[in-house]
């Protein structure tokens, strides 16, 4: 199993990632269904992407669009980009770097793994060093930033320090670092649901025959993401967001139609696209697609099969543009740029699995009733994202008196 994005960086060590992915399967493997179980890329290597957009949508359902993108961008002088552990949930964080003034100058997108970043910073300190100081835009960064006051000589206590240092530890007890929460820099996925294991469970738990029974045709079909998250093992995928309802709904279908079905090698979530002409410049032209810089994985022409896998983006206006980020126009809105929300709402993400032709294996698909939808805003969990961010008002306030 190769390192996410095709990286090359972890040299002889990335056999420990492959352990780490290879563990995660393993815990699911007595419930794997035999579709996923069997597949392998000599039988399932036809290509799928299930795409979504970075921008949490269920935020957006609870709170309305405004308020939603002021909130994922709620930062704390002493803390720094805290709403990104609250509500940037679809597999994608990010920061806004502001100006003098507040204004947005720079946006910076990652869907890098915590996990792999901790093998990494555990096995390759000092390029993972490197990395975080390019990420920071310093000359170097002190190992003590990274994995606390006496960083370890052994690669377990490394990885553990950190954890603790840049991810918030075991369970997200405690914030992570300036590297990692945006006061310094951004380096990698920190939420506690944007992680390997989730991923993983996401796929393989989708991978269930199902149709329901439309009571307006009498017909079959393939259920809506919605309807056949209501069938997967709590905990398994969480509707009313961008990412779980799409992957589950192609999935299910992949499923259904007799596929077999197996995670492409490398494992990850890439950024497969952007929308760069729903931004304008004051001049009302669409900006290039080349000011978004794509990194941290493996361009097309660099990769064997020919699939770009990059995990970070960044972008602002070069200063010889006369103009800054703060000056583009969104073209959905028609407003300047405030919030890190209007361009991440632009950047599709995806995630590549590999299957086999129709067919291939007999199924027996669960026949579904037909399911009520129920809008997201009006949903249980709307009332804890309204308290979680009435909360992040209030210590503004509380922080500003």
């Amino acid at each position: 199993m190769a390192a996410p994005g095709g990286l090359v960086e972890f040299r002889e060590h990335v056999l420990e990632w492959q352990r780490r992915v290879e563990e995660i399967l393993d815990r699911l493997e007595p419930s794997a269904p035999r579709q996923l179980s069997t597949a392998s890329p000599a039988n399932a290597h036809e290509l799928r992407v299930p795409e979504w957009p970075a921008v949490p949508a269920r935020i957006r359902a609870c709170l309305g669009r405004s308020t939603a993108d002021a909130a994922c961008d709620h930062a704390d002088p002493a803390t720094g980009d805290i709403a990104r552990l609250e509500f940037q949930e679809e597999y994608a964080e990010w920061r806004i770097v502001r100006d003098r003034e507040g204004r947005p100058a720079r946006f910076e997108l990652t869907t890098e793994l915590g996990d792999y970043w901790e093998l990494f910073a555990g096995y390759e300190p000092d390029r993972a060093l490197e990395l975080i100081s390019e990420f920071a835009g310093v000359g170097n960064v002190e190992p003590a930033a990274i994995f606390g006051d006496a960083p370890a000589a052994d690669p377990q206590t490394r990885k553990r320090q950190f954890r603790m240092t840049m991810l918030g530890g075991d369970s997200g007890e405690r914030a992570p670092g300036p590297y990692n929460n945006g006061l310094a820099a951004i380096t990698c996925l920190s939420r506690s649901d944007n992680t390997l294991a989730a991923l993983i469970k996401l796929v393989t738990a989708s991978v269930r025959p199902m149709l329901v029974h439309d009571p307006a045709s009498g017909e079959l079909r393939f259920p809506s993401g919605s309807e056949a998250i209501s069938r997967l093992p709590s905990g398994a995928a969480q509707d009313c967001r961008n990412s779980d309802p799409v992957v589950v709904e192609r999935i299910v279908r992949l499923a259904t139609e007799g596929r077999l079905i197996r995670f492409d090698n490398p494992i990850g979530i890439y950024i497969v696209g952007v929308q760069h002409d729903q931004l304008l410049t004051p001049d009302d032209e669409p900006v290039p697609a080349e000011w978004f810089r794509r990194w941290r994985g493996v361009d097309a022409e660099d990769a064997g099969d020919g699939l770009a896998r990059h995990q970070r983006m960044e972008f602002e206006v070069s200063p010889e543009e006369g103009f800054t980020l703060a000056d583009l126009r969104s073209r959905r809105t028609g407003r300047p740029i405030r919030w890190g929300a209007e361009i991440a709402e632009l950047v599709q993400l995806g995630v590549y699995v590999r299957v086999s032709g129709m067919d291939a294996i007999p199924v027996e698909p669960a026949l579904l009733p037909p399911w009520r939808f129920r809008p997201c805003a009006e949903r249980s969990d709307c009332a804890k994202v309204r308290e979680r961010a009435g909360r992040l008002e209030e210590a503004t306030v509380h922080h500003e008196n």
